[in-house]
């Protein structure tokens, strides 16, 4: 066996414990399904948008979702039920268009309102 050979063989048992989706150029992006960024993405867009100040860049699972061959099912496969339904994106725009619009996750509350106020007191 050749060296191209071993080399397909080494990526292909790397990937056992990853899941994936087709992109629309042929690829596949491929994730862990337990690594939890997605989830964490969504906190701190929850905390950036309490603080009043924009998302942070998203992680690069997120975007491929906007490159997906078939976006609602690369959504639907990552954020089904994992996630606590916490997705900080608007989802209509990301699978019509492919495009990261952020929502806000406040029920009530614009983005444009500034940082929520403190309440504690």
């Amino acid at each position: 066996m050749g060296v191209r050979g071993r080399l397909k063989r080494l990526e292909r048992g790397s990937r056992e414990d990853l899941a994936s989706f087709a992109l629309e150029d042929g690829s596949r992006h491929y994730y862990d399904p337990e690594s939890g960024e997605c989830f964490l993405h969504s906190m701190d867009c929850l905390r950036a948008q309490g603080d009043g100040v924009p998302f942070p860049e998203p992680p690069e699972t997120v975007k491929a979702i906007a490159r997906a061959k078939n976006r609602r099912a690369a959504l639907d496969q990552l954020y089904s039920g994992g996630s606590f339904g916490v997705f900080p994106y608007e989802p209509v725009a990301l699978v019509e268009r492919g495009e990261l619009v952020p929502r806000s996750l406040v029920a009530g509350r614009d983005l444009g309102d500034g940082p929520i106020p403190d309440l504690s007191e």
